[in-house]
Parts: C-alpha cells; sequence; structure tokens
C-alpha cells in the first residue's frame, strides 16, 4: 500500500514536459500533484479557499497580470502562504519574488524547492523609507479587492480596495508592513495617488460590467486635499466610471479631525458625484459619534468590533445612531456563521468579511461573482 502524500503541488499549464518533471518529482516528495490547464481555470480551482498547497509551479510564458493573480491568490486566498515557482525561463522580470527553473529537468525543479518544505522567505533588516520609495516607483503596488454583499439576499454590492507592495526580495508586504513608512518619508499621497490609479485600471471595466461599486481609502489629509476631488474625477473620466461608483473611504483617525475643514470637503466630494464612508467605526475612532452628524453617506463599523460578542452594546448603540440619521451601514469582519447571525439581528445594510470571500487579485473578481451565485443560498 503507498503511503498517503503529505504535500500537495498544484501545476498551471498543459506543457507535457513539464507535467511529466512535475509528475517525478512529486513522486520523490510522496506529493499529491493536481494540474489545471491555464491560470484562469487555477484561479477557479482555488475559490472557495478549499485546496491549500506546499508549491505551486506555472509554465511560462506568462504575461505578469497572470503571474500577479497566482501570487496574490496563493498570498490571501488559500489560507497559507505558497510558494510559487516559474517554469521554463530564468528569471522572472515582475515585481513579485519568485524561484525559477529554466530547463524541464526534475533535478533542478528538486534543487529549485529545497529539501523540505519551508516555505518562509529569509530573514531581513527592517525596510528603510529609501527601499519602499524605490519599490513603490518601480511598479510594486498591486491591488485586491474584497467583495461587498448585501445583507438581505448577499447579492455582491460592491469592492473594497486593499493595497499590496509586490517587493523582489521581501515578498507580498500588507499596508500595515509600508503604510507607517510611506508617512515618515512623506509620500502618503503619492501611494494614496497611485493606489487609485491602479484600482482604476484593473477594475475599472468590471464595475461597468457588474453594477458594483468599489471603496478606496483615502487618508484624512488626501481627503481634504485641494486637488484630490479633481484628480478622482479626472481619473473616473480616463476609466470610464461613474464618479457615483466610487466611495471614498476616510481613514481612522485617532485624533479628533477638523470638522469644519472636513464637513466643507465632504461637500466638495458629494457635489463631483462621489459618496463617503467613515471607516473602521467603533473602539479605535473615539470620534465616531460627532463624525456621523457629518455629510457622510455610509457608515463602516469597525471588524474587530463586529467580531467580538463583547463589543454587541457599543455595536448596537452605532448601528442605531447611524440608522437615526439614515446612513447605509456595512459591517466588515464577518468570518464566521455566528459572527453573521449576531449582526442580521442589527438591521445593517451589507456585509463584508472571509465568510464572503477573502480579498482577491483583479482576474479573479469575476471569477468569484461566477461562482458566489451557486453559494449565496448556501451561506444564506
Amino acid at each position: 500500500m503507498s503511503a498517503v502524500p503529505h504535500l500537495r503541488f498544484l501545476l498551471v499549464g498543459a506543457d507535457a514536459a513539464w507535467r511529466k518533471v512535475a509528475e517525478e518529482v512529486a513522486a520523490r516528495r510522496n506529493a499529491a500533484l493536481d494540474v489545471q490547464l491555464d491560470v484562469k481555470a487555477a484561479l477557479a480551482w482555488m475559490l472557495p479557499p478549499s485546496h491549500c498547497y506546499d508549491y505551486v509551479f506555472a509554465v511560462a510564458p506568462l504575461r505578469s497580470k497572470a503571474i500577479d493573480a497566482l501570487a496574490g491568490m496563493l498570498d490571501e486566498v488559500t489560507l497559507r502562504p505558497t510558494p510559487l515557482l516559474l517554469l521554463g525561463c530564468a528569471n522572472s522580470a515582475t515585481a513579485t519574488p519568485m524561484r525559477c527553473v529554466e530547463h524541464p529537468d526534475a533535478d533542478a525543479l528538486a534543487a529549485a524547492m529545497g529539501e523540505d518544505a519551508d516555505t518562509s522567505l529569509p530573514s531581513l533588516p527592517p525596510m528603510q523609507p529609501a527601499e519602499f520609495v524605490s519599490t513603490l516607483h518601480a511598479g510594486g503596488l498591486r491591488m485586491r479587492f474584497q467583495p461587498i454583499v448585501c445583507a438581505s439576499d448577499l447579492a455582491p454590492i460592491g469592492l473594497e480596495a486593499l493595497a499590496r507592495l509586490h517587493h523582489t526580495t521581501r515578498g507580498i508586504l500588507h499596508p500595515k508592513d509600508f503604510i507607517p513608512l510611506s508617512i515618515a518619508c512623506g509620500r502618503e499621497r503619492v501611494l494614496t495617488g497611485i493606489a487609485a490609479a491602479r484600482t482604476f485600471l484593473e477594475i475599472g471595466y468590471r464595475l461597468r460590467e457588474t453594477g458594483l461599486f468599489v471603496t478606496l481609502n483615502l487618508p484624512l489629509a488626501s481627503v481634504m486635499h485641494e486637488s484630490a476631488v479633481q484628480r478622482g474625477v479626472e481619473l473616473c473620466a480616463v476609466a470610464g466610471v461613474c464618479p457615483r461608483d466610487i466611495l471614498i473611504e476616510v481613514l481612522e483617525t485617532r485624533t479628533a479631525p477638523d470638522l469644519g475643514r472636513l464637513r466643507h470637503a465632504l461637500l466638495q466630494w458629494r457635489q463631483a458625484g462621489f459618496r463617503t464612508a467613515i471607516d473602521d467605526a467603533g473602539p479605535a475612532l473615539p470620534h465616531w459619534r460627532e463624525m456621523l452628524d457629518l455629510p457622510f453617506d455610509v457608515l463602516k463599523l469597525d471588524g474587530a468590533m463586529v467580531a467580538d460578542p463583547a463589543q454587541h452594546t457599543l455595536l448596537t448603540t452605532i448601528v442605531d445612531e447611524a440608522k437615526a440619521r439614515n446612513r447605509f451601514i456595512i459591517a466588515e469582519g464577518i468570518e464566521d456563521q455566528a459572527c453573521l447571525d449576531r449582526v442580521m439581528q442589527l438591521g445593517v445594510d451589507a456585509l463584508q468579511g472571509f465568510l464572503f470571500s477573502r480579498p482577491l487579485p483583479a482576474p479573479a473578481v469575476t471569477i468569484w461573482l461566477e461562482q458566489w451565485r451557486g453559494r449565496q443560498k448556501k451561506v444564506a
């Protein structure tokens, strides 16, 4: 009787020579091997997040967008980070870090994988501001999109754009790893502008096709900057997107903002056709009540508060006060059925969280929308 496989590999591509090599390496390592013929099929295979891998092999040539999409899925959707090896080229010109194997040879592939299944990246000193700036301007910023669904029927209604930084040696970095650096080196508005431009580029046509809205996270200073609204209008015009389909989320601020200036800025955004939201309303935003009286359209509840049953009283208070002001309410952080059941009793308007989808690279959004129609009633 053969031993039960203790590793799992995925091969993406239809090349017969590389399939034979992958099968040989899988046999050596006592691994199960799944095969998907192209990137779209691989993305669909990894949704919902039920397939976890120790290694993924992708057969070149692949466009950089396809490589980024696979890397994004492996970083966020498959529940644990997974190495991506590119087969058929000597090196990769993309910002996504990966190992490459040039010729179909089992020994070379095994050597590139290493002798164990250690998927960790090498230990590196903390990233410095200059390194962040060079990575940003070299095109390292990528966007993910997390679906937002209607509370009444779980139909998709929107996407939240979330930034990631693809670093050639550090891997894929999340906001907590680079936002402080952007502030420290005075590049916060530059980062925001690049993120907005990439969002329109990657998801704009999907908004026109699907009728979804997309939320953009802007720091308070960017929201109130004198040129921000005009820049937003210009980006919408280039992408062919209606400003009404863009929801501007004002990132949390622990110190009370100048409410007069913020009110003026919000009215300018509204006059240009955009909608605006208070982000992360909850314990982390101590002045949420004062902000509720400003001309916001949407209130987003802090995901940590939503997920914590001990915060139910505060959650109820915030929802009641927002509903009294006719605010549209989105609850973030819905990760399991118990959390969903608690939130549904409050009468929120929309939901967001891992129970519905993890953040997705843009090419996976359409696939998720197609698959979600089949899962929607099961979750409800």
